[in-house]
């Protein structure tokens, strides 16, 4: 999972707690009358609180602009949103909210380069429940400007200047529930600095390399963001466990944590972890207990080791990314995993899979051991008394196989197997049997030679068959046990040789309808051979199969007893040259 889709989960997931923090409803809301004669302002009906309108103003010169719009337009016991952006408001200091004769619930002033705030120009304000104060300039918390608003329960201070957080910053906010502190420049947290009755808390994108036992008496905690900090450890650091413990989400990607802490073992409710970029070389039990679980990141870590209790009652998890470390070997660590539908194990150190290893998983979508070094594949399926692993997609490319040994014998439901970018030299029928609901089959940029075991082998459901850039040389009755293949790639071989029976038992069906089975040939010297037009054009017309591909054929050597004559004929006559016929320079065949 890349860094753009975990911040984009970050955003959905905060989007998702404060709508519901705000109370967000569709109920009706009050009719902004008016928004002509609040321009350069907008309005329209807010949908928060129940009722309510939001008033936005944007690009504005200076707040004397925004109170000559707004001022005594609206009636006092109208509960408003206000949003104040991308402004310039260098006279703030010198006014007052109070002015405006507006009853706020919610204040937003983002990215208007704010940095001093008199308390006195919050007055008037105190029925505020949610503040947004992000993307400003705020060298500190400010904290006297909060003693006005006593209510807010949503405060966003996020990308700031703030380097430190105190004792005294919140400490008038007595039901604040969500707080955002993310992408500033923190570096310190004093002891008791955080609100104990916070639910939500974000501390990303920082300096921070110790939160200092700040978190320890956050019981109420329910998701915890302390993501690309320069943190080395979190042991007795996250929220204890008295009586119980509510953290349900936490991030610490893009740190330098070398372990993972044991606390998180008594974390019960636990729902989501992402650990990914930063050091840990072994998870040593911290998620044995970790029942409830369902998405786990370890991507770019160290990791060197897998031991078999490691999830050992985590039969929640779904979703297990570890890609991207050192693992030589999963020791029988996922068994117990018996809700997971992805397992992405990616650029790691492993040397041979075991089937063995995914024995009972039957929700697997997609098993990702790409770009690993394992040789062999063993473990195969068929002598199971019960066949209840399923697998559905399973990608293999580029690793080292030379043989699949019958590995995948009996891996039922399997509808999509890439085995690109190996070692294969040849595949025998025991190789693909049973793998009745193969649609989608990719051993290109391998060694094979011949494919003609594989019209030993019946796959009903294969519709794609991707077996480009290997040395295949001859076609003959290769795809007579693929019944309904409609798509095959064997561009860039060596084929010289295409019989007219390839394709006379396929018949390609899309959505249920009969169709066209295209065969691609694209740099083999087959399509230099004189009678292939022939053949071309026999399995067109009787097999609706359609050949597509383009050679540039290179002209035949001359003999040299041929230059000789050649020679002495243009020395005797001239005019015998013009009557020789002339040596084929290239041939050319291009079909769509």
């Amino acid at each position: 999972m890349s860094y753009n889709i975990i911040l984009l989960f970050q955003l959905m997931l905060i989007s998702s707690y404060l709508n519901s923090l705000l109370g967000l409803t569709v109920g009706t809301a009050l009719h902004c009358a008016v928004r002509r004669e609040i321009s350069p302002c907008t309005c329209r009906p807010a949908y928060v609180f129940r009722q309510g309108t939001k008033i936005t103003c944007e690009r504005m010169a200076n707040f004397s602009q925004v109170l000559s719009a707004l001022k005594n337009r609206f009636e006092p016991e109208d509960e408003v949103t206000l949003k104040i952006a991308f402004s310039k408001l260098e006279d703030l200091p010198d006014l007052s909210f109070q002015q405006l004769g507006l009853t706020v619930k919610t204040l937003h002033l983002n990215d208007d380069n704010l940095s001093i705030l008199p308390e006195t120009v919050f007055k008037g304000l105190g029925g505020v429940e949610y503040l947004s104060l992000a993307d400003n300039a705020l060298p500190a918390v400010p904290h006297r400007i909060l003693k006005q608003m006593p209510l807010i329960k949503t405060l966003d201070l996020g990308y700031g200047l703030i380097e430190e957080v105190t004792e005294q910053d919140f400490q008038d906010l007595t039901g604040i529930k969500t707080l955002v502190l993310a992408g500033n420049r923190l570096s310190r947290l004093d002891t008791m600095s955080m609100p104990q009755t916070l639910h939500q808390l974000h501390l990303g994108h920082n300096k921070l390399t110790d939160l200092n036992g700040t978190l320890r008496t956050l019981t109420g905690l329910e998701w915890l963001f302390v993501n690309d900090n320069n943190l080395t450890s979190l042991d007795n650091q996250l929220p204890e466990i008295i009586p119980n413990n509510n953290l349900v989400s936490l991030f610490l990607s893009h740190n330098k944590l070398h372990h993972l802490p044991q606390e998180i073992r008594n974390l019960q409710v636990l729902n989501v972890l992402w650990a990914d970029y930063n050091e840990i070389e072994s998870l040593n039990g911290a998620l044995a207990k970790s029942r409830k679980l369902k998405i786990l990141d370890l991507t770019y870590n160290k990791l060197q080791v897998l031991n078999e209790d490691d999830f050992s009652e985590a039969e929640k998890l779904e979703l297990l990314l570890m890609g991207y470390n050192l693992i030589p070997a999963l020791n029988s660590s996922l068994l117990p995993l018996r809700s997971l539908k992805e397992l992405n194990l990616t650029h790691n150190e492993l040397r041979e899979f075991s089937l063995q290893d995914i024995r009972g998983l039957r929700k697997l979508l997609l098993v990702d051991l790409s770009h690993n070094k394992i040789s062999k594949l063993v473990g195969r399926m068929e002598n199971l008394v019960e066949m209840e692993t399923r697998v559905f997609e399973l990608r293999l490319e580029h690793n080292e196989l030379e043989s699949l040994s019958g590995s995948l014998m009996g891996l039922t439901g399997l509808h999509r197997l890439n085995l690109s970018h190996n070692r294969l030299e040849s595949i025998s029928p025991d190789d693909l049997i049973g793998l009745d609901d193969l649609k989608i089959l990719d051993i290109s940029h391998n060694r094979l030679t011949t494919l003609e075991e594989t019209s030993k082998t019946f796959l009903p459901s294969l519709e794609e068959l991707i077996a480009s850039h290997n040395t295949l040389t001859v076609l003959e009755r290769d795809f007579h046990g693929l019944p309904v293949l409609c798509w095959a790639d064997l561009s860039h071989n060596k084929i010289i040789t295409m019989s007219k029976e390839l394709a006379e038992k396929t018949q390609c069906r899309l959505h249920g309808v009969n169709s066209t089975l295209r065969i691609y040939l694209q740099g083999n010297p087959v399509l230099c051979d004189e009678k292939i037009s022939e053949t071309i054009a026999a399995m067109e017309s009787k097999n609706n199969t359609k050949i597509h591909g383009t050679a540039q054929c290179q002209p035949e050597p001359v003999q040299a007893n041929q230059l000789d004559y050649n020679s002495t004929v243009a020395m005797l006559e001239p005019q015998v040259i013009a009557a020789q016929p002339q040596p084929l320079i290239s041939s050319q065949l291009q079909t769509t």
